[in-house]
């Protein structure tokens, strides 16, 4: 694998190929974004492209060598992957690594340590890695991971070079999917709609019922009305009590109503993320307006906030759905 194999974040491998070129690479590293968008992928990238062997790839990986294969494998000896144990990154972890950092690196050029969620790092633990990054040792690079940088200690920010990765664009995570994962471009748009910007979450809602649950909801959508209470309340009730079934049933209600004001303005089913529900988003078009439409948006979005505070669960469903234009 090199950069060039990694969809995506063009600018943050841009940013670190420059630095391997010039050979300015930082000692620590901040990779902060949501959960399941390349943070880690990129990172183990960093660590292969810094310990290629090929002489005449010095930015990048050639995927083939030695200790790019071993990187892969997750057997290189000076490429080492912190996670939690249990709900906490403790500090032994950490003091292991410091101690392993006294010394030069066994077999590469560089010892790459990736700490993922590094803000489960206890207090003890984040007391000990601030001190490694105040006497930074030569030949390593820490690289911490996180989708929740603003819980981390200023003090451990502001002593690495922060990169920041948004969600990616519907087109990448559907390019990804077609290309890599063999899926028909319907079925890759409509996963990558849902996906909210990661390729992880697009993978993982593969394995998932997830389309028959949008038919059933779409249908629902296309046949609850303002004037018929128990309509409402059997859209609402379909949700459950689970939260992960329930963010996706929202997902899937966003993107139609996301649909609906896109066909609004351009008329234009290819646009559409649920093509082959076209017609049902074309009369939500025809019967809402774009305000009444942005009005579902805003609703749906408020609800899963509500939800994420642990306000019950129901109450909150049932009046979204009561407050939805349909």
């Amino acid at each position: 694998m090199s950069f060039l194999d990694i969809y995506g974040h063009e600018r943050q491998i841009a940013n670190l190929r420059k630095a391997i070129s010039q050979k300015r690479i930082g000692h620590a590293y901040l990779f902060s974004g949501m959960d399941a968008a390349g943070k880690r992928t990129l990172a183990l990238e960093l660590a292969a492209a810094l310990n290629c062997e090929k002489s005449d790839n010095l930015h990048d990986a050639c995927g083939e060598c030695s200790s790019c294969l071993k990187i892969q494998h997750s057997s290189h000896s000076d490429v080492t992957i912190i996670e939690a144990e249990g709900q906490f990154i403790r500090i032994n972890a950490i003091r292991e690594i410091q101690e392993q950092m006294t010394f030069k690196p066994f077999e590469g050029r560089w010892r790459v340590v990736i700490i993922n969620d590094a803000d489960r790092m206890n207090d003890q633990a984040a007391n000990a890695l601030l001190k490694t990054l105040e006497e930074p040792a030569a030949s390593n690079v820490l690289i911490l991971i996180t989708a929740r940088p603003y819980t981390m200690p200023a003090t451990i920010i502001s002593r690495c070079r922060h990169m920041r990765f948004n969600p990616l664009p519907v087109d990448t995570i559907a390019r990804f999917l077609i290309s890599r994962a063999g899926m028909e471009s319907p079925k890759a748009y409509l996963l990558a709609g849902l996906s909210g910007g990661s390729i992880g979450k697009a993978l993982n809602l593969d394995q998932d019922d997830i389309i028959a649950c949008r038919t059933e909801i779409v249908q629902l959508l296309d046949d609850t009305r303002k004037d018929d209470p128990l309509s409402i309340l059997n859209l609402a009730s379909f949700f459950g009590q689970d939260k992960k079934e329930i963010k996706q049933c929202l997902d899937i209600i966003k993107n139609c109503f996301r649909d609906a004001l896109v066909f609004k303005e351009t008329g234009k089913k290819e646009m559409l993320i649920n093509q082959d529900k076209s017609s049902v988003i074309a009369s939500l078009a025809v019967r809402l307006s774009g305000e009444q439409i942005l009005h579902n948006i805003s609703l749906v979005e408020r609800a899963w906030e509500t939800i994420e505070q642990n306000v019950n669960k129901t109450l909150t469903l049932e009046t979204m759905a009561f407050k939805l234009n349909l």
